[in-house]
This record gives structure tokens, sequence and C-alpha cells, in this order.
């Protein structure tokens, strides 16, 4: 578990929680850990399924889980630590070595990552339409199923070209 300043990556928090627990967290609100990860305080736009899924944040610190049809060439990108549920508030990183990135099945390390059709997935096909995710590669592949596989990410992720 990482904790900075009374905050927790791996919890999450309503409006209530935070206002009657004394938070004094902000949307956008970034932090470095001692590992040297990067993590920003957002507000779930819909719910996130779980630790691993990748997630755009636009300017409003609103996180989505990123899929081709919903990513801004610019936007951030984060990956959640935990589920959260819609409208909740809670830590995304962006850079650092990532313990969990959601991807497709057979996904290869030290290549670009590209959105896909499937929400909070990456992938290492190259379909038209999709964006590449700049800053981001994974460290070890992605066996015959889709799910979580480590990652590494340089200064702070985000939505590239698209394909």
């Amino acid at each position: 578990m990482t904790a900075f300043f009374g905050a927790s990556t791996n919890v999450t928090y309503t409006s209530a929680e935070l206002t009657a627990g004394g938070k004094s967290f902000a949307l956008g609100d970034r932090y470095v850990d001692s590992a040297g990860n990067g993590w920003v305080f957002v507000q779930a736009n819909g719910a996130i399924t779980g630790a691993g899924y990748v997630c755009t944040i636009d300017e409003t610190f609103q996180a989505v889980m990123i899929t081709s049809t919903n990513a801004a060439r610019g936007d951030l990108v984060g990956v959640a630590a935990v589920a959260f549920a819609d409208d909740e508030f809670g830590w995304l990183q962006t850079s650092g070595v990532f313990a969990n990135v959601q991807v497709l099945a057979s996904c290869a390390a030290n290549v670009r990552l590209n959105t896909t059709a499937t929400a909070g997935a990456l992938d290492d096909d190259g379909t038209t339409g999709a964006e590449q995710i700049e800053n981001l590669v994974l460290t070890t592949a992605r066996a015959a199923s889709q799910g979580n596989a480590p990652g590494l990410g340089s200064n702070n992720a985000a939505v590239g070209v698209t394909l």
C-alpha cells in the first residue's frame, strides 16, 4: 500500500467521505510516491472495473475507462489500483512501475500500446482508428487471454496519434 499525506492509492472516496473525513485532496492533485510512481487524483465518470484498468483523464480530471472512441489526443492516461464506483474519487497511476495494466490476449512487451474497443484494455495491434498510448509499455508479455501485465511508464502516459 502506498500512502502519502493521509491518502492511499488503493482507497476510493465518496463525496461525503471526503468531506466528513477532512480530506483536502482536489481533483488534479499529483503526487510522486516513495517508489517514484506518479499519481493523479480523479473522479470516476462511470464505474472503473478494477485494478489495472486503463482510463483516459480529461481536463476536469474526470476519468473513464479508455476505448478507441472516447480517447482524445493529449488526454492524460491513468491506471487504476482498485475498482471505482461511478462518481467516486481516488488515485490513478500515470507514471513509474505499473503492477497491473489491463491488455488483450497475447499483447507483447516493449512495443507500442493502443486503445481498443474493449473498455479499459489496451493492445499491441494496429487497428485503424485506435489511438497510440505514449509513455507506457508492458515489461512482460500477456498470455493467451485478456488480463493484467506489468508495465513501465515515463513522464505521464497520454493519448497520442490516431492510427
